[in-house]
């Protein structure tokens, strides 16, 4: 019988064993170096791409180049996850095809098992020439390609690229993205106002070409699409007519000693035409010329003579289809809107003020959006905001807390802005903007699935009742999304794919969706979750 050995004989040796091991691994885990293997391809065709920059915080900043077969290696790397980025001209990558809106950053595992395929979008271009009714080519002539996108619910249109035609009536926009596009074409623009000591008057007729949208229409809307997918070349060849051309005429009155005046003139769609006015400023008169028949806005800004920096503003809304004269601009303060905070929130102790941003959209002129944060100082309690040089028009009032809390009410005098727009009148006198803020919204947690399984997606939360306060989130990759502060009432949930393209706050553009609506009434301080299933399009309602 073999003769028995303490435990504690075993122990201190194997004890001894791993405190020299820990130390040893400890050492391996941080000299340990992996590589992170990739190849860039072209996202149309799937071949690679040769020549593109990678760049990756794995390399410190560094970046390098891709081979002929389109791969790329970093070596020497610590465990670790790193973002990876390719770039190369004429190509396009995610973030670039975003134009602005947020992307996550697809992060890589290192080590990881397999190669890293990174995808650039080739470019479209949109080439063609510009002649006149003769076949003539027709040279400077401005041309721009727009879309129509969304932003915050608001379809607007939106510039992508602009060149000019060359001697030949040539052009080129390079750098384009897939989509669909509409193609405008007009004068070269000219705008300010040129100082002049003497008007002359026009002895002949003025002949020229206006703006318009391929192929040959007024406006956006009747423009025929432009479909441009990855690496396209689409030709577009236009025809220019020349129509008569019209000039405006009048006066200004109240410049001040400066004589400095800014003229501005906005078709009915809202969009700015770019002419030079000739300006004579020791009698005040002013001409513009070139002007197609339409309806336009004419709006005029000067410095006050009495309070230096301020600004006045006359406005004239003009029907042209004919030369038009004895126009008369009258410089005044513009309409001024008050804009009052109600805080309704509980104190909290540090007596600060919670401010809100007011900003109004006017119809049809996106170019001006004036706003103002109330009150103007933090923590000065209730001084009100105010908004000067409102020009005459009609605006959606939107108000956006800087605290976490909802607008509770959003008026002026009898007017609902959650619900109605806001008329300004030339010359009228303007109530208060007044807006109450609370933070005993509802919380509204949303899964979203398809067949069963998680989805990524968008997810509308509609209100049908104040179409205004509708708001669009993403879900994350498990399709998950959650919305606090949420005023309390009656909701409609709807998950689709293509939500930010969606005029998520129109009625009749949410129709088709609530018939699969979810809906999800909220009380104040309410914590609520649903599951909803993916829209595809084929599932909509007509």
């Amino acid at each position: 019988m073999l003769p028995s050995i303490p435990r504690i004989a075993i122990a201190i040796p194997f004890v001894a064993m791993l405190l020299c091991a820990a130390p040893a691994a400890a050492q391996q885990a941080e000299t340990e170096r992996f590589e992170l293997r990739g190849r860039v391809i072209n996202a149309a065709t799937g071949e690679p791409v040769s020549w593109a920059l990678v760049v990756s915080d794995a390399a410190e900043g560094r970046g390098q180049f891709t081979g002929a077969d389109g791969t790329f290696v970093f070596t020497n790397l610590p465990r670790g996850r790193y973002f990876v980025k390719a770039r190369k001209p004429g190509f396009l990558n995610e973030q670039e095809l975003a134009r602005g809106r947020a992307v996550r950053l697809a992060l890589r595992d290192v080590p990881a098992s397999g190669v890293l395929v990174l995808k650039l979008t080739p470019e479209g271009v949109i080439y063609g020439e510009v002649k006149n009714e003769a076949g003539e080519p027709v040279e400077r002539v401005a041309v721009s390609a727009q879309r129509w996108l969304m932003a915050d619910g608001r379809r607007r249109l939106l510039e992508f690229g602009n060149t000019t035609t060359d001697d030949e009536g040539k052009y080129r926009i390079a750098e384009v993205l897939p989509g669909t596009y509409q193609l405008s074409f007009g004068p070269e623009n000219r705008s300010g106002a040129v100082l002049v000591e003497q008007l002359r008057g026009r002895k002949t007729a003025e002949q020229g070409y206006a703006r318009e949208f391929y192929p040959g229409v007024a406006d956006a809307d009747s423009a025929t699409a432009i479909e441009v997918r990855a690496g396209a070349q689409v030709h577009i060849a236009q025809s220019l007519k020349r129509q008569r051309l019209y000039e405006v005429a009048g006066v200004v009155r109240g410049a001040g000693p400066a004589g400095f005046v800014r003229f501005r003139l906005f078709n009915r769609g809202g969009d700015r035409l770019e002419r030079a006015a000739r300006f004579e400023p020791g009698s005040g008169q002013f001409k513009m010329s070139g002007i197609p028949a339409g309806t336009y806005v004419l709006d005029a800004w000067t410095a006050d003579p009495n309070e230096s920096g301020r600004m006045e503003v006359a406005t004239e809304s003009l029907h042209v289809n004919a030369d038009v004269s004895g126009v008369v601009l009258t410089f005044g303060p513009g309409n001024s809107l008050t804009v009052q905070v109600r805080d309704e929130i509980p104190p909290d102790g540090t007596n600060q003020a919670r401010q809100v941003t007011v900003m109004l959209h006017p119809k049809g002129l996106e170019q001006y959006t004036p706003a103002v944060t109330a009150p103007t100082v933090e923590g000065d309690g209730g001084a009100a905001g105010r908004i000067e040089e409102v020009p005459p028009g009609t605006y959606t009032v939107e108000a956006t807390p800087h605290v976490a809390g909802y607008v509770a009410s959003l008026r002026s005098g009898n007017v609902d802005l959650l619900r109605d727009d806001l008329t300004v009148a030339p010359g009228s006198a303007l109530a208060p903007i007044e807006v109450t803020l609370r933070n005993d919204g509802a919380q509204l947690s949303v899964a979203v699935t398809e067949n069963g399984q998680a989805a990524a997606g968008g997810v509308v939360i509609y209100s049908e009742e104040y179409p205004r306060r509708s708001l669009v989130l993403l879900t994350d990759a498990t399709g998950a999304v959650s919305a606090a502060m949420l005023a309390p009432g009656r909701y409609q949930v709807v998950a689709v794919e293509d939500a930010l393209d969606l005029e998520f706050r129109n009625p009749a553009a949410m129709e088709k969706y609530l018939a699969r609506a979810t809906g999800v009434t909220l009380t104040p301080g309410d914590k609520v979750s649903v599951q909803i299933e993916l829209q595809k399009p084929g599932e909509r309602q007509p």
